[in-house]
């Protein structure tokens, strides 16, 4: 058990004080303290005791006698190391401090008291020390309602993290159906949204990503197409070349993801792929324009996914490459349309078996 420190006031301090004034007639012994004595030494229902200069007892309330087992006229004008000597209540290792208070728990009764013990210098008319008093306050109801809250506090944020997690699947199950919904749209990129997101956290784990961070590349994955639902269908679904002015429109669906998703707290962190997907290594992608290390790592990640992805499957526009002709292409275009390191990691994927 040590001292907490030196206190400047205590819930007591006026208390104390009161006490200290009619105490300080006590300790010099004349008969008119009795009163003062009676009436508010012995009121307090905290145990006291007062020691003098030579850590005697001057004078000690009926609830430390209570504790002690003893009768004043067997502790007066003893030394208090005889008397607390084995106390529960360590007063004699605190003799010698003129200001203190501590906690620490006693068993009493079967029951564990905790309490607080303060020590007060008391002082003559010439401010000299002339004793101090004791108090011992018994504080096991504050520490009952502390361990009571924080239980409660526990419980509430179970609660919160139970619903938390029911919300997020509530989410989850939301955007999976928007991604099943992109796709049947157009049924030329059914199974593509699952595709690249399980490719693209094959290549986010194998970079070192885990957690929360995995987490939100999943949904942004899922979600990467879903500014195409501000695309009209005539110009999604065209099977000829595109014009110019059909082009741009096609090109709006990353910022029409972003005014999408933006306002929804839940999904601020998984923008970067639905975004950026677009961006290039060199800055010529778009819609921003970024370039190397500005890009979101995230969209790096799927930006290979995803052109794989579309270079490897069967389109109505365009016919499956072949893994050799695919990985050609990632080998030219690393440092151009895509990060290099990140292309590197996806190739020793690719050449193990895993992608």
């Amino acid at each position: 058990m040590t001292l907490q420190g030196f206190i400047n006031f205590s819930p007591y301090f006026l208390l104390a004080l009161l006490l200290l004034g009619g105490l300080y007639i006590l300790l010099r012994r004349q008969p008119k303290s009795e009163y003062m004595r009676d009436k508010v030494f012995e009121a307090i229902i905290d145990p006291v005791v007062i020691l003098n200069r030579e850590n005697k007892i001057a004078d000690i309330n009926s609830s430390m006698l209570n504790l002690l087992g003893k009768t004043q006229k067997e502790v007066m004008g003893q030394f208090a190391k005889d008397v607390f000597e084995n106390f529960p209540i360590p007063i004699n290792q605190y003799i010698h401090v003129s200001y203190g208070r501590t906690e620490a728990v006693y068993e009493y009764g079967g029951f564990m008291i905790h309490y607080e013990l303060t020590v007060w210098p008391i002082y003559n008319a010439r401010k000299e020390t002339i004793g101090r008093l004791y108090m011992s306050h018994d504080i096991t109801a504050l520490k009952q309602l502390e361990s009571d809250l924080r239980k409660l506090n526990l419980q509430l944020e179970d609660r919160v993290l139970a619903r938390t997690y029911e919300l997020a699947e509530a989410y989850d199950t939301t955007l999976e159906g928007w991604a099943r919904a992109l796709e049947l749209r157009d049924k030329a990129t059914e199974g593509h949204s699952r595709r690249v997101t399980d490719t693209s956290l094959k290549v986010a784990v194998a970079m070192g990503f885990g957690g929360d961070a995995l987490e939100q590349i999943r949904r942004g994955a899922l979600l990467h197409d879903i500014g195409k639902m501000g695309i009209p269908d005539n110009i999604l679904h065209k099977p000829d070349k595109l014009t110019e002015a059909e082009r741009e429109l096609v090109n709006q669906h990353p910022e029409i993801a972003y005014k999408l998703l933006a306002p929804i707290p839940f999904l601020k962190k998984a923008l970067d792929i639905p975004y950026s997907h677009h961006e290039k290594w060199d800055g010529t992608g778009y819609p921003q324009g970024l370039k190397g290390h500005a890009i979101p790592m995230a969209a790096r990640i799927f930006a290979v996914s995803d052109v794989w992805d579309a270079l490897i499957a069967d389109r109505t526009y365009n016919e499956a490459w072949s893994r050799e002709k695919a990985v050609a292409f990632f080998v030219e275009n690393a440092g151009k349309h895509f990060d290099p390191r990140v292309v590197n990691v996806f190739l020793r994927l690719v050449e193990k078996g895993e992608i």
